[in-house]
């Protein structure tokens, strides 16, 4: 990245964070990473640089750099569920559903209530045709956050269980 070229004028870091998220919400991508090769990769800077990349790149569909920027803050930051799902999410794509399902398990004893953990491991199991292991983590993640009672009846990989999701009631939604 210290090859390429830096935006024309060098201003503080927050200002090129907030120039980056505004090309961001613009869908101006190329901007994007210009203005973030002129932030420092020092905290606390860094952090808010990585999770702008690793949205961007999931923006993109380029899932090996979204894997390495989410992996990279996942291991700095270990205690933030959203990274170890984010890394699970472009890993999926990169490598896996089994190598994704291995990340979010190790996230899931880091994180032991987690709702979005076990509700992606559920989806994850949906796909590795294990339908009985994905409702009994579906069960355990609506415990935590009814959303997802919702969630789970609109989702592509949930399809092969929405049947049984509708036969225990969750066809009336968030109770």
């Amino acid at each position: 990245m210290s090859d390429l070229p830096l935006p024309p004028h060098q201003l503080a870091p927050p200002v090129h964070l907030k120039r980056a998220q505004g090309f961001f919400d613009l869908e101006m991508f190329d901007d994007v990473q210009l203005e973030l090769r002129a932030v420092p990769d020092i905290m606390p800077w860094s952090k808010q640089k990585k999770a702008l990349l690793t949205f961007l790149h999931q923006e993109i569909a380029d899932w090996s750099m979204m894997q390495s920027f989410a992996r990279s803050l996942r291991h700095e930051f270990p205690e933030e569920e959203a990274w170890w799902v984010s890394e699970a999410y472009a890993t999926r794509r990169s490598e896996s559903v089994e190598s994704a399902r291995e990340i979010l398990l190790d996230g899931l004893v880091k994180h032991n209530e987690s709702a979005i953990i076990r509700y992606n491991l559920a989806c994850y199991a949906s796909l590795l045709k294990s339908p009985k292991e994905c409702i009994d983590l579906l069960k355990e993640a609506v415990q935590r956050d009814q959303k997802y009672k919702v969630m789970a009846l609109a989702d592509e990989d949930l399809k092969p269980v929405h049947k049984a999701l509708l036969q225990l009631g969750w066809g009336g939604g968030v109770d």
